[in-house]
């Protein structure tokens, strides 16, 4: 038995589906997943609930988890997952996949399930998502006796997943034993299983040349695609092409049920704490599809019930009755409103709807994000399928064509879609068979033609070029999983220096693959470039060599670039993303409200090279124009015509490059040293917010080993410690970690002890603690040692010590909301609600008050997430107090009790410096791109 499977890997269900090679007539077969429905207790359902429940150590009984083939199993997934989830959220793991492309955490890190006690188990998004792959593999060959590993497999991705998210599943996949696959759209998979009822005869509905949008709404996320219909000439099949799929939008039915858990939660005296709240949550998901059921039109409402947790009123069980209104209220009008065309979807710096972790979309209208989309395409759709859990609901559907009439005039035609709960699945086994050519296909072809600058030789006695001379990658409607092989021609590369990569697309060009064209500007879309470091390994210099290009339009929607030096047979590769490359471009059409009062004027050539011969003549040798390094920052502010707070980010780093040049003369006295320093950290700050960032600190790095020239200096040392603080954000896990072991011991009591080192000078311990507090991605444990060492020097009465502990530090190593570091690697609430019971005990109107109520302010700050959040009651004594810190109170206290986005001062105040001009934090949650 030959069998081709596909697999929905959903965020609230999966499901596999197969069809038999063997079979005739051949027909999609749906697996029957057997899963603990209750402890001990076997069953059957057409899907796995994606739930995974981590038992306590008694909790259940022994043998209670068991499975056919596996006695000894210990992990509970799906129908018994939820429901044991229901009892205990503490211990549930739910959305795994919506997880998968959360930029701001580590997702191969053990976090879920989020916010759980220290007690708890954890687990990574990747290692959940294998789980849930490895009980499928294995209920399927229970099931029919052939191994999954040996099938053909297809495993479905939102359409709109980006490159990091889809690999992510590969290697989920790949830790279940799975590595023979290919990724498919889940809209596409879900037309398929519509040509699966509907493919003998598609012009029953369907007309030659119309357009289909799939519109797919589940648990976790929105995927929109269009979808070309071409009906077949001469007998010949009809043919289809994914012409356009949609932003990445963390948007779906688990932003629905929060917004109706938080509207029963304002009846309550007061809010829940996470576990009761992950409680009601679940409650308000049952409440939701009841009422929006067809079948139970005629209920008026839903009693949600909430198990008790103690004596309180709060600590007692809950009671609330959700109306059918109030759903159709929250989710219908609040989710699906009628907008006009032309409506934009609102883009909040501080982000969206947020609970435990997760980055929803800041605006939760999907028919604006529908609206935005349709626009960026110049899309009228003709037909429409809908998918997904939340399509389910009729009152939804007929909101979202009532709003597609409201565009176009007319109404689309709904395609009929039987089994949306399995619709994914079914296609993705059925599209095995269609790239046979053994059933309709969906083309994936590119919509447009990508294109990639090469510098071209100007000819002898030309002065310019004229035009852009490129390569084309990959010609429209080229399918994804074409190689591209570029004979006889050789192209220059500069290897081991900073190379820019000019990428562009045209929609209406016709170039084949491999084609070298020059064209004028105006012919091509300019993307976002591609900026890197490309290493010769048998020199460090700056080498340029010969290569060849090979491209390969991937199956995972990238274009890989590999450059073969033949004389060396040395291989880079480049691989570009076309789904982020074309929604970056669209973001950098966009208007920004901010865009004037942030992004300066670029300085011209001109103010760039006379601050550049400044740099030479103060640090160059035997210079005939010799600077005074005190003189420094003075001639460049006048070579630049801009005060230092002024120099946008393009020019910082463009300083920064004769600098790098220059390092071997910094140490020839005392003041050039300082004054080095001093220049590299203010133009590298904060260590990231520019292409080529990881790069230009790695590069400055190699001085941390090499150490100061003037190490006996105390101004050196002061600025050897600045310039670490002013980068940290640039600086990789590594590399932090050792700087860490560098300072920690000088100031932890028991390393104290260990080595008898002696405390630095005031001032410089005072940096050094700075440059502790800024390493973000040192562990929190690490974090909680030098905070609980610090906050008790504080406590102390002010001696040559204590003063050198500034209370700054202690706001960011208990940070609610990381500037740059993974969320997941924060010190944990409990130890924070300590730390800020004893800042508040402290007396803020001596000295240095200023800075405790800052620190107190960042350790009780909101994040919106209640597995961060600190205690809502701390939380309003700590608002309180702060009211009456000073003149800056009233806006401390207001982060403490409700997320609010970074302004500009209080950016500088948590860097510790000012930002370049024209860098702002892109929302209130950190970065993770370590």
């Amino acid at each position: 038995m030959r069998l081709a499977v596909g697999i929905d890997l959903g965020t609230t269900n999966s499901a596999l589906a197969w069809v038999d090679l063997d079979e005739r007539p051949r027909r999609v077969a749906v697996l029957s997943v057997r899963q603990l429905i209750a402890p001990g207790d076997v069953g059957r359902r057409e899907t796995l609930p994606s739930f995974f429940y981590v038992p306590g150590e008694h909790e259940l009984a022994p043998g209670a988890t068991a499975l056919p083939w596996d006695p000894l199993n210990k992990d509970v997934v799906g129908e018994l997952a939820r429901a044991q989830g229901a009892l205990v959220p503490g211990r549930l793991v739910s959305s795994a996949k919506s997880w998968l492309c959360h930029p701001s955490v580590d997702r191969r890190a053990a976090i879920l399930p989020w916010g759980a006690p220290p007690e708890v188990e954890r687990r990574s998004p990747v290692d959940v998502s294998a789980r849930y792959l490895l009980h499928l593999a294995a209920a399927f060959s229970v099931e029919t006796g052939v191994a999954l590993a040996q099938c053909p497999l297809v495993l479905t991705v939102p359409a709109s997943f980006d490159e990091v998210a889809r690999e992510l599943t590969i290697e989920a996949a790949a830790r279940a034993g799975l590595t023979k696959l290919t990724l498919l759209e889940e809209p596409q998979a879900a037309f398929y299983s519509w040509l699966v009822d509907h493919g003998e005869d598609p012009g029953a509905v369907l007309t030659d040349g119309q357009t289909l949008l799939v519109c797919d709404i589940g648990g976790g996320t929105t995927d929109f695609t269009l979808i070309q219909c071409h009906a077949g000439e001469a007998g010949k099949p009809w043919s289809f092409t994914r012409t356009a799929v949609g932003d990445h939008l963390l948007l779906g039915g688990d932003n629905m049920d929060l917004a109706l858990a938080r509207r029963v939660e304002k009846r309550l005296p007061a809010k829940l704490d996470a576990v009761r709240f992950q409680q009601l949550l679940q409650a308000c998901r049952v409440a939701k599809e009841k009422l929006l059921s067809s079948e139970e039109a005629a209920r008026p409402s839903w009693r949600i019930n909430v198990a008790g947790r103690g004596r309180g009123v709060i600590g007692g069980s809950i009671a609330a009755e959700l109306t059918r209104e109030e759903v159709m209220e929250t989710v219908v009008e609040g989710f699906f409103p009628l907008v006009n065309q032309d409506d934009k979807p609102s883009v909040a710096r501080g982000g969206g709807l947020r609970e435990f972790g997760l980055p929803y979309a800041s605006d939760a209208a999907v028919t604006r994000h529908l609206a935005a989309f349709l626009r960026r395409h110049d899309a009228r759709p003709d037909a429409l399928l809908f998918n997904g859990g939340v399509l389910t609901a009729q009152a939804i559907r007929d909101r979202v064509t009532q709003q597609l009439a409201t565009w176009s005039g007319r109404a689309p035609i709904v395609l009929e879609n039987n089994v949306p709960h399995l619709a994914v699945a079914r296609g993705a086994a059925y599209s095995v068979l269609a790239r046979a050519g053994q059933g309709l296909r969906i083309a994936a072809g590119a919509a447009r033609a990508y294109y990639v600058e090469i510098e071209a030789p100007v000819a002898s006695g030309s002065t310019s070029s004229s035009g852009l001379t490129v390569l084309c990658l990959t010609a429209r409607g080229d399918e994804e999983g074409g190689d591209v092989e570029v004979p006889g021609r050789e192209f220059q590369l500069l290897t081991n220096r900073p190379v820019r990569f000019r990428l562009f697309s045209s929609s209406d060009r016709d170039d084949r693959a491999g084609d070298l064209v020059t064209l004028r500007a105006e012919e091509l879309v300019e993307l976002p470039p591609i900026v890197t470091v490309l290493r010769f390994p048998r020199s460090s210099q700056d080498v340029t060599i010969a290569v060849r290009l090979h491209v390969q339009h991937t199956e995972v929607g990238t274009v890989d670039i590999t450059l073969v030096a033949p004389a060396t047979n040395t291989r880079w590769k480049l691989a570009f993303d076309l789904r982020s490359t074309e929604q970056a471009s669209a973001a950098m059409q966009q208007d920004s409200g901010e865009q004037s009062v942030h992004s300066p004027a670029p300085i011209d050539d001109a103010h760039k090279a006379a601050a550049i011969e400044v740099i030479q003549r103060v640090f160059g040798k035997d210079h005939p124009q010799p600077i005074d390094p005190a003189h420094a920052m003075k001639e460049l502010t006048s070579a630049i015509g801009r005060d230092k707070h002024e120099w946008p980010l393009p020019l910082l780093r463009a300083l920064w490059e004769p600098l790098r040049d220059l390092r071997g003369q910094r140490g020839r006295t005392v003041e050039h040293e300082a004054r080095w320093l001093n220049l590299v950290g203010y133009c590298l700050r904060p260590g990231y917010g520019v292409a080529l960032d990881d790069w230009r600190v790695k590069e400055a790095w190699r001085l941390f080993n090499a150490g100061m020239v003037n190490d006996k200096d105390h101004r050196v040392r002061l600025e050897w410690w600045i310039l670490w603080r002013r980068v940290s954000g640039g600086l990789t896990r590594t590399m932090q970690d050792e700087l860490h072991k560098r300072l920690a011991p000088l100031f932890l009591p028991d390393a104290k002890k260990k080595g008898e080192r002696k405390l630095p000078p005031v001032q410089e311990a005072a940096e050094m603690w700075r440059v502790l507090a800024s390493l973000e991605r040192v562990l929190w444990v690490e974090k909680h040692k030098l905070g609980e060492t610090l906050l008790a020097r504080l406590e102390k009465p002010r001696d040559k010590e204590s003063s050198a502990m500034p209370a700054w530090a202690l706001g960011r190593f208990g940070a609610r909301i990381p500037l740059y570091g993974a969320i997941e690697n924060v010190v944990s609430r409990h130890k924070a609600e300590r730390w800020v019971e004893r800042l508040c005990a402290l007396d803020w109107s001596q000295p240095g008050g200023r800075d405790l109520a800052f620190a107190a302010a960042e350790i009780a700050r909101a994040s919106g997430d209640r597995g961060r959040d600190l205690d809502e009651p701390l939380r309003h004594r700590v608002a309180a107090r702060l009211e009456k810190s000073g003149d800056d109170g009233p806006r401390l206290a207001k982060i403490v009790l409700e997320p609010t986005a970074l302004e500009a001062r209080e950016e500088r105040t948590a860097f510790g410096d000012a930002l370049p001009i024209g860098l702002r934090l892109s929302s209130t949650e950190g970065r993770a791109d370590d």
